[in-house]
């Protein structure tokens, strides 16, 4: 098995992918209901503050995730990417990533660093200035 890279909170930015992360959690926000754009589907949300030595960032939980984290621990955000949510960095699991427990205990936090409030003026990729209805692609062109 191949030793994994970790980084840390302070050396975010946004859009990176196959980031791996221990952090400890922090604060939970409340839980918000939202639906699919694509399927319609309703989904939970939450927002988590995590941070580690250097900085803070908000993490943003879904469904089972939810349940499984408890504040002051810490976890391993395995195969995590950064987005941007109202121009602000939030760490997110996608499709890809994992939560999971970890041996390593985080004690000191700098929470003077929010990664989180800091506004960032990275565009989004918008599809629909190319002519698409929505975000998937159309092969019937």
């Amino acid at each position: 098995m191949s030793e994994i890279n970790y980084s840390k909170v302070s050396e975010l930015a946004p859009n990176i992918r196959d980031l791996n992360v221990v952090a400890k959690v922090i604060e939970l926000s409340e839980v918000r209901e939202v639906t699919s754009r694509s399927t319609g589907e309703q989904h939970s949300v939450m927002d988590i503050l995590i941070g580690d030595d250097t900085g803070v960032v908000y993490f943003s939980a879904w469904n089972e995730q939810i349940e499984k984290i408890k504040v002051d621990e810490t976890y391993q955000f395995l195969n995590a990417k950064t987005i941007l949510f109202k121009r602000q960095i939030r760490l997110s699991l996608g499709r890809n990533g994992s939560l999971e427990d970890t041996e390593q205990k985080i004690e000191e936090i700098d929470s003077e660093n929010n990664l989180s409030q800091k506004e960032h003026d990275i565009p989004r990729k918008q599809y629909r200035d190319r002519g698409y209805q929505d975000r998937r692609p159309r092969y019937d062109r």
